[in-house]
């Protein structure tokens, strides 16, 4: 069976699940509206009664703890219907800046640095992208852009809130027009967080018209660097549109076309101190990811694991609570070698590995591969994370 046979199955497996949601949600919504109606009954019924101990009775039944739970339980349902709906898999490529990510997903995708950004210096993904495979097409992207509204309550108002900077701005000409709240907090880290939000006060101008413009956009291949990182090729940070850009989504025509219904997910490397990112990766890997692949490049001088290791690990445990992640992800080891500017990594790529349990890294599997090379990535681990979803995907789902 070949990796397009591979994946098909995995999709076609889950057909059925989505098929018996679609019949939970329909008795849910039904029941939904029958609770309404038995509530209002009951509030008619008062009005027709003296009786006290009637009264008493009628007002002990507990409406709304049933009508919360049937709410929860369809919102539940709707990310799983979507999740089981797709037409592809996606496999989230998850990493600190500078250990490889970019690299992985040049090699599955074919693309470049001006599409999946990468560099050696600061942070150069700016947001989250999907990038999705079709051999019939040119490349190129669909960009979807925070509206005014949505900018101030997901952006805005969270740096506020964490950096205790009094009263929100009541609109978006506020938070433009007048000098931000003076920082009291102590402490660098703070201090970084404030230096983010400056960034979007500061650079206002440059991207606050893209928050009026309509979703999605098309954009051709030679454009979507400057939607999705934050420095242009030559490290120089010139690019600002991605602070209003929400998601990109990215077409194009993968090198292997066996791998034809499999969309990977690039997510902004952890590390930055935007406020909210982390709730915002979470939210991503609960709804549109199926499988993750840690990705980590050992100092061949010698390495360990972080503390910002542990804590990437955790947020993604956090995003799937009732599935641990060591059942759903592969840790990626970026492998490089002697002739590269990183030299050999070899030896501490297996020191990592038997050092992983004492920080409490649980994966499924470890990989070793040097994510610069297509072949290695299609050979060791493509076809390794498709094996595994093959035979382990019903008891995920």
């Amino acid at each position: 069976m070949n990796k397009s046979q591979k994946i098909q199955e995995i999709i076609s497996l889950r057909q059925p699940l989505a098929q018996k949601l679609t019949t939970v949600e329909e008795n849910l919504n039904h029941l939904q509206i029958t609770w309404h109606k038995l509530e209002d009954y009951r509030n008619h019924l008062q009005f027709k009664t003296q009786d006290e101990k009637v009264l008493s009775k009628l007002q002990e039944i507990n409406f709304s703890d049933s009508k919360t739970k049937i709410l929860e339980s369809l919102e539940k349902l709707s990310k799983l219907s979507s999740r089981f709906q797709r037409e592809t898999l996606n496999i989230g490529v998850v990493g600190r800046a500078r250990q490889g990510k970019s690299r992985l997903l040049q090699s599955i995708t074919g693309l470049v640095s001006g599409e999946i950004p990468d560099g050696d210096r600061q942070h150069c993904t700016g947001v989250r992208s999907t990038i999705h495979h079709n051999p019939h097409v040119e490349t190129y992207g669909e960009v979807w852009f925070y509206t005014e509204h949505t900018f101030l309550h997901e952006i805005i108002y969270p740096y506020y809130t964490a950096l205790d900077l009094g009263q929100n701005p009541i609109s978006i000409q506020d938070f433009a027009n007048n000098p931000l709240p003076t920082l009291r907090l102590e402490g660098s880290e703070n201090q970084a967080k404030y230096e983010h939000l400056k960034r979007y006060h500061i650079h206002f101008s440059e991207y606050s018209h893209l928050l009026k413009s309509p979703s999605p956009r098309n954009i051709r291949q030679e454009e979507i660097r400057q939607y999705v990182a934050q420095d242009d090729e030559n490290g120089e940070r010139i690019y600002f549109n991605y602070l209003a850009v929400k998601e990109v989504k990215i077409v194009c025509q993968f090198p292997n076309n066996e791998v034809e219904q499999i969309a990977v997910v690039d997510m902004p490397g952890l590390g930055d101190t935007g406020i909210g990112d982390e709730t915002r990766m979470i939210q991503t890997l609960a709804e549109d990811v199926d499988f993750v692949l840690f990705v980590k490049m050992p100092k061949p001088s010698g390495d360990y694991w972080a503390d910002v290791d542990v804590k990437l690990y955790d947020t993604v445990n956090a995003s799937l609570v009732d599935l641990p992640v060591k059942l759903w992800s592969f840790m990626v080891l970026n492998q490089t070698n002697k002739d590269s500017k990183y030299g050999d990594n070899s030896a501490n790529c297996q020191d990592l590995i038997e050092s992983m349990t004492e920080k409490h890294i649980h994966v499924s599997d470890y990989i070793i591969a040097n994510c610069a090379n297509p072949e290695e990535v299609n050979e060791k681990i493509l076809e390794k994370t498709l094996d595994y979803l093959s035979n382990n995907i019903n008891q995920l789902d």
